[in-house]
Parts: C-alpha cells; sequence; structure tokens
C-alpha cells in the first residue's frame, strides 16, 4: 500500500508585493544577471493546488476556499520540481485524474484508518510489502560475536520477533513466546529475536528477564525496514520466504501464544 499523506486542508494567504525595478536596457551586466535569477527561479519548487479533475485553481478558486473548507481534503504529490495539493471531497473523484490502483488504495487505507485506527493502516502496509516475499540480505550481529545472515537459517521454520528493551508489550509476551520454544524445542524450528539495542544492553536485560529466543542486534533502520512497530512477529519458511505477520501485542497478551501456533501449524502442512 503506498504512503500517501492526507490532511485537512487550512490556507493561509500570502501576499507578496511587486518592487518596480529600474530598467536594465542600458546595463549588459544586469540584463545578465537579471536571466541568471529567472533561471534560478525557475528550479525553485512551488506549490501548486488543483481540483480533483487535475485543472489549475486560480487564486480566486484558492481564496474562495476559506469560506468553504467543509469536506475538503488534499492528497499531496511531488511533481517535477513542485509539491502539488490535489483537492477532494470523496476519494473516488480522483478517478481519471489519478491511477485507479493509487485511490483504491486511499479507500482501503481510509476504511481501515476507521475500522481500526492507524494501527490497522500500518500492520497492512507492512503486509503488503513483505508478506510472500524472501528475507532481505543484511547483518545480523549475534551475542556470541558472530555475524551472520538470514540465509543461514534457511532449511527450517523460522519464527521471527522483532523487539526492543523499552517496548513493555515485548517485554509481557515473553514468557509465552518462552512457551512457544519449549513446544517446539524437539522440531525443525528457529526462534529468533532482533533488537536494535546494543550487544551489552541486550546482554544486561537477559541477565535479568528469561527470553529463550537466539538473539541478535541488527541496524535501527533495517529492523524499521521490517516494522516501525514492535512487537513484530513474522513467521518464515525453509525457504526463507516471509509466509505469515503479526504486528503489536494482541489486548489479552496471552493470546499470541495460540495465534503463532496456528500460524506454526499452517506453515507446517
Amino acid at each position: 500500500m503506498r504512503n500517501y499523506l492526507l490532511i485537512i486542508i487550512c490556507f493561509t494567504v500570502l501576499s507578496c508585493a511587486n518592487k518596480e525595478e529600474t530598467s536594465p536596457k542600458d546595463n549588459p551586466k544586469s540584463i545578465e544577471q537579471n536571466q541568471r535569477s529567472s533561471q534560478d527561479k525557475s528550479q525553485i519548487s512551488q506549490i501548486v493546488f488543483r481540483d480533483a479533475q487535475g485543472n489549475l485553481l486560480t487564486e480566486a478558486e484558492k481564496d474562495s476556499l476559506l469560506d468553504n473548507t467543509s469536506g475538503i481534503q488534499a492528497l499531496r504529490r511531488i511533481n517535477d520540481n513542485n509539491t502539488e495539493y490535489i483537492l477532494f471531497k470523496n476519494f473516488d473523484d480522483l478517478r481519471g485524474f489519478v491511477p485507479d490502483d493509487t485511490v483504491d488504495n486511499l479507500i482501503q487505507e481510509y476504511n481501515l484508518m476507521q475500522s481500526g485506527g492507524r494501527g490497522a493502516v500500518i500492520t497492512q502496509r507492512i503486509i503488503d510489502t513483505w508478506k510472500d516475499q524472501k528475507l532481505p540480505k543484511g547483518d545480523l550481529n549475534m551475542l556470541d560475536g558472530s555475524v551472520k545472515s538470514f540465509k543461514d537459517f534457511e532449511g527450517k521454520i523460522l519464527v521471527l520477533n522483532f523487539w526492543y528493551i523499552a517496548c513493555s508489550p515485548c517485554i509481557l509476551e515473553m514468557p509465552y513466546l518462552n512457551q512457544l520454544v519449549e513446544k517446539y524445542k524437539n522440531e525443525d524450528i528457529e526462534f529468533l529475536a532482533l533488537s536494535f539495542d546494543s550487544i551489552p544492553d541486550i546482554k544486561n536485560f537477559l541477565s535479568r528477564t528469561e527470553f529463550n529466543y537466539i538473539h541478535g542486534s541488527i541496524d535501527r533502520n533495517f529492523m524499521y525496514e521490517f516494522t516501525p512497530v514492535s512487537p513484530g512477529h513474522f513467521i518464515v519458511d525453509k525457504n526463507g520466504i516471509i509466509r505469515d505477520i503479526l504486528i503489536g501485542a494482541p489486548r489479552n497478551t496471552e493470546q499470541i501464544y495460540g495465534k503463532l501456533i496456528s500460524v506454526i501449524e499452517k506453515i507446517k502442512k
């Protein structure tokens, strides 16, 4: 799902007074400077307002919106050097100007926002990005000092947990994740927990809290490529393909145990 910014428009009227300039007709240097100035201005990013059919709004049309902003939304996009705001009331108004798949994505995001809030939108974006995709390349700095990659875990089902030390929901679910490790201890399933915390900090945390996954540290940006929300669970098949994703903690923390079992058993078949 593409990331588009939807905002309720509040317009600020900016007025610019044009100053009269002395004619440069007898001054070649002045002419050259003015030409260069015009070229420089042409490179400056402009803010453009269009209606849902793609027509540029006149100053009068923009001013009229100051008196009637009810129900007006805007889709922001970058077009060449311009930042464009496409004004509309209903998403379907955009059809014919914005590609249909973009409109469909906007409608889906809006419905998700209405039913599940921002979390539902983020979760769907993560699923759209990663489900049925192969785990990417990247360094996993393990607690024993070795450096591994996801390829090192191929050949077994991999249950991947993204967490960090200051994440309270992550910590609350750890007893249930430990039960999961115990349940599958005799099967070809690996349990790997990755955090952007430093190796010393992870070791210090584990000296006080039982968390029986294999542990590693990864770059924060690399972790956020997977999910900006923790905890996050990615269940991966033996070929390194992400088959299911669970983002966030359920209201009843113990439910994570059953949810993960259900996904693991489905992948085992």
